[in-house]
């Protein structure tokens, strides 16, 4: 999974994430971190999930290619559901998501 985005503000990355999640519930389970190069997203609830994207800089932006990925056991069921909201979510903060 790769996830794009046409800034190179991670701030503002992230500020635009935070806002699209709102008052979601899925904003009690989610969390959003930016590290130096990286977008982690980690997934708690009946267990911790990790997903990290790695992040090179482009012309006028930042892509993120998903490296590591570890998703708890009993995460794995709704692994499909979740990644859809998130990817939702990350869209309407103005990534782009592909495959």
């Amino acid at each position: 999974m790769k996830v794009d985005f046409q800034t190179q503000d991670k701030d503002k990355i992230l500020e635009d994430i935070q806002n699209a999640m709102g008052d979601r519930s899925l904003s009690k389970m989610v969390k959003f971190d930016m590290g130096k190069d990286e977008l982690v997203v980690t997934i708690s609830k009946m267990g911790t999930s990790k997903l990290v994207f790695t992040g090179a800089c482009h012309d006028g932006g930042i892509a993120y290619t998903l490296t590591k990925e570890k998703i708890a056991f009993a995460h794995k069921a709704f692994k499909d559901d979740v990644t859809s909201k998130i990817v939702s979510v990350i869209t309407k903060a103005g990534g782009k998501v592909t495959t």
